[in-house]
């Protein structure tokens, strides 16, 4: 389960800031898998990406993923870290599937990662 835990991620070696924040205890734990993981060459939460979605009453919102990652092999990709018990809510739903046209349209790869 999340943890509403809000908080700064100082001196990551693979992001472009001095730190980074975070605003769950998921998002501060991919942080530091993605600090470790030998295939990321970069990685950001403050990436600046806004994402256009209907929501159910349909109403347009912004989306804004929690990771833009970079592969030493070349490849990004869009990460949104969730609590595998809301996974299945039609927001998240709708989200993803805008996300997932927006980064096919980029020749990038959207993942939702349940840590």
């Amino acid at each position: 389960m999340a943890i509403s835990k809000h908080g700064e991620f100082p001196n990551p070696k693979k992001s472009p800031f001095n730190f980074e924040r975070y605003q769950s205890d998921l998002e501060r734990r991919m942080m530091e898998r993605l600090e470790l993981d030998s295939t990321v060459k970069h990685w950001m939460k403050r990436h600046g990406i806004s994402i256009p979605w209907i929501d159910g009453q349909k109403h347009q919102r912004r989306y804004v993923p929690d990771f833009l990652v970079e592969y030493t092999d070349g490849r990004k990709a869009l990460i949104e870290v969730k609590d595998p018990s809301r996974i299945d809510s039609d927001d998240v739903k709708r989200k993803r599937k805008a996300a997932e046209i927006w980064c096919k349209q980029r020749r990038m790869e959207y993942v939702i990662a349940t840590i």
